[in-house]
């Protein structure tokens, strides 16, 4: 692990974003990573490295059970999954205030022990849904989620691709306004993760991603890291 993120540092990427899956969440024993005690292990051995952003992804069942664990850790910013909160890709379902609720508290509970706040919505669920989160302030960045989590190597669906349209939208439209009126210094980040290569980085940019996440098209990349990053850019 030191040598991997050695490398993305060598390689001008000091942003990583490291998914926690616990098993439950999504039901595999194949999708089990690691805890804060690896998030640890990376912020005091890369102590030094001022621009080190630790986003952690956590695909977990009852998220709110790790969130002063990863802020002692070391944390820069949680992203939950808005399903985890009981949301679900119809905007008008029945549990849709619960959902938003809950997200809200979560959020709250994340701003208050130091860390930033992002939501991850899977490729079933609809944009829509978390606007009402979005309207709170308490969020500063949306994972668009490419492919279903948990495994890589996965196509991209080009589903993703209408919802960072329609995201950049609300943030110009909606957001931009709020954010003003309430002395917010910046916007919403949008974040895509999941089938990120060479071929798909462009097209996400032009929708307007901010942040693209990629796995397998940098790490298993023939010529190595370096020349991996530079294609994505």
């Amino acid at each position: 692990m030191k040598g991997e993120i050695q490398k993305c540092l060598d390689a001008g990427v000091p942003h990583l974003h490291i998914d926690v899956f616990d098993g439950v969440f999504l039901d595999s024993p194949n999708a089990l990573t690691f805890g804060p005690q690896m998030i640890d292990s990376i912020r005091k051995r890369f102590i030094d490295v001022a621009e080190l952003t630790l986003d952690i992804h956590l695909c977990v069942h009852r998220p709110e059970r790790y969130a002063e664990a990863m802020a002692e850790a070391g944390a820069t910013r949680i992203i939950f999954q808005w399903e985890a909160m009981g949301g679900n890709g119809d905007d008008n379902g029945e549990d849709g205030s619960d959902a938003l609720s809950a997200a809200i508290a979560f959020a709250k509970t994340i701003t208050s022990l130091g860390m930033k706040c992002g939501v991850s919505i899977n490729p079933e669920t609809s944009v829509t849904s978390i606007y009402p989160l979005l309207d709170t302030g308490l969020v500063d960045l949306v994972d668009v989620l490419a492919v279903e989590p948990g495994f890589g190597g996965q196509e991209f669906n080009p589903l993703a691709i209408e919802k960072i349209v329609m995201l950049r939208r609300y943030r110009e439209e909606v957001l931009r306004n709020s954010r003003d009126g309430a002395g917010m210094e910046e916007d919403v980040k949008i974040l895509v993760d999941g089938g990120i290569h060479r071929g798909t980085s462009s097209l996400v940019r032009s929708a307007g991603a901010d942040i693209l996440v990629a796995g397998t098209a940098l790490f298993r990349h023939p010529l190595g890291l370096e020349v991996a990053v530079k294609e994505l850019l």
